[in-house]
Order: structure tokens, then C-alpha cells, then sequence
């Protein structure tokens, strides 16, 4: 008995947690390997050896199902109120008291460069970092508390039934049929103009963008909740830049936490002990 009531409540909390899913967090991981330097790959070797940065890109999701480390799933998104303009969107963010994908990916790219954390502190903050910025590229990840990230909008799409946040996180990108491989190759198309333009964005630009992209999302799904395959081509572009700006920041981030300088993207305020 104990196995048919633990299989599904397993399945729901996968779901409930998912980010990107495993397709869309290795091409993020794979497009940003595609942009690092020199520097950034000899100390990302240093840390991890051989290991790609796709195959850590999922390991803070299942670090977040030990007991140990639940205190970590608030690191993975940010709860904010529809409607707000940017200087307010910014001061939401900025004054949160809430551990968040914010301060933790704020407070993880500080470990990086910080000389007297340990190798297994770096490790940690680079497997870390690299996940949550895929996960603040996603739409869902930068949205509402009251529906859970859209985890409580039930949706279907092509008959199937789900919710809002899940169908960001995997279901589009399933309709894909491509393998993380296939989709970092078919989006990692950006000119030199425009991965210098993304890669000095700061973090906040990051969420805005995707604030402002899930905003649009609960319009649609209040239209009507049951999409088809006009909405998977409508919307797919966007997945498909969410995640070639995901990879490409990435990168950006860690070319700078190798070069020796000083961060230029991550944002000033001190960063609040995460719980």
C-alpha cells in the first residue's frame, strides 16, 4: 500500500518543484559553455573537473528535496504583485525580506569570487548559480503569490491537463521533441552586439523581463485556460529567448567571476543571510 500512495505523491512534487525542467536547464547550461572564456573555463575545470555545466545544472532541484535543504526552494523564485512599473518593481525586489531567487543568486556569485570560501563552498555556489539563472529566465519564476508562480491555474494544453507554471517549466518545450543538445543548438543564435548588450544587464533587468512576460501570461490564461497549438507557436519564441538569454548571462556572470575584476552585474545592496 505504502507504494501506490508514495509513487503519486512523488510525482506531485516533482511537478509542484520543477524549473525549466531538465531540457531547458541543460541547454541553458550547454549555450552558456558556448560563450565562456578562457579563464572561466580553466577555473569552472578547477572546480568541477570534466563535469559540463549541464549536467550541475539541475543539481539545487534536488538538493531541495533533502530535508536537510528545504529551506533553499524560496532561492529558486520571487513573489511580487502584478501592475508595477520598474523603479517599483526594483524596490519590491530589492526590499524583500523573504530569502529569493534574488538574493540567493546575488549572495552565491559573491561566494565565487570571495577568497576565503573553501573549493566546496565555490562548488556549491557555482552549481547554485548556474541553475538559478536559468530559473529567474523563467516567466513563471518572477510572478505572483497567490497562485503559487501559476502552480494553482489549471490549464490544458492540446487536451492535456495541467497548470500555467508547469507547461512554462516543460511542456512547451517537450512539444519540442528536442533533446537539450538540439534546442541549445536551434536558439544560441545571438549576434556579438546583442550578447554584449544582454550580458551587461543587470540582474534586476533579468526579472523585470520575465515579470513582465508573466504578467501577459495570466492575461492569456484568463482569456481562456485551454491552449492549442496556436499558443505553443505563438509562444515558443519566447521560451526560446528566455532560455539563449539564460545561457549567454550565464556565461557573462561567470567570465567575470574568473577574470579577476569586480562583478559589474551583480547588484550593490548587501545581500541578506539566506534561511
Amino acid at each position: 500500500m505504502k507504494k501506490l500512495i508514495s509513487l503519486p505523491l512523488a510525482i506531485i512534487v516533482i511537478l509542484f518543484f520543477a524549473s525549466w525542467g531538465k531540457t531547458g536547464h541543460f541547454a541553458v547550461g550547454r549555450i552558456a559553455e558556448k560563450h565562456l572564456s578562457v579563464k572561466a573555463k580553466a577555473g569552472i575545470r578547477e572546480l568541477i573537473g570534466d563535469t559540463s555545466l549541464a549536467e550541475i545544472s539541475v543539481y539545487a532541484d534536488e538538493l531541495r528535496m533533502q530535508d536537510a535543504y528545504k529551506y533553499t526552494t524560496p532561492f529558486h523564485y520571487i513573489n511580487l504583485p502584478l501592475g508595477l512599473n520598474r523603479d517599483k518593481f526594483n524596490t519590491a525586489v530589492i526590499e524583500q525580506t523573504q530569502s529569493n531567487v534574488y538574493s540567493a543568486l546575488s549572495k552565491f556569485s559573491l561566494d565565487l569570487i570571495e577568497p576565503g570560501k573553501s573549493h566546496e563552498e565555490k562548488v556549491m555556489a557555482l552549481k547554485m548559480i548556474v541553475h538559478l539563472v536559468g530559473d529567474l529566465h523563467q516567466p513563471m519564476h518572477v510572478s505572483r503569490a497567490e497562485d503559487q508562480g501559476g502552480n494553482t491555474i489549471m490549464v490544458s494544453f492540446l487536451g492535456k491537463p495541467g497548470n500555467l507554471h508547469g507547461l512554462w517549466d516543460s511542456g512547451l518545450i517537450e512539444h519540442t521533441g528536442l533533446n537539450d543538445v538540439e534546442l541549445a543548438k536551434k536558439v544560441d543564435h545571438a549576434t556579438d552586439s546583442q550578447i554584449s548588450a544582454w550580458q551587461q544587464d543587470d540582474i534586476l533587468t533579468w526579472m523585470y523581463e520575465s515579470y513582465q512576460a508573466s504578467s501577459q501570461l495570466y492575461r492569456d490564461a484568463q482569456k481562456t485556460p485551454d491552449f492549442n497549438e496556436a499558443y505553443y507557436r505563438t509562444h515558443m519564441p519566447l521560451v526560446e529567448s528566455r532560455l539563449e538569454k539564460a545561457g549567454i548571462r550565464l556565461a557573462g556572470i561567470l567570465n567575470e567571476a574568473f577574470s579577476g575584476g569586480p562583478y559589474k552585474i551583480i547588484p550593490p545592496p548587501a545581500v541578506m543571510e539566506l534561511h
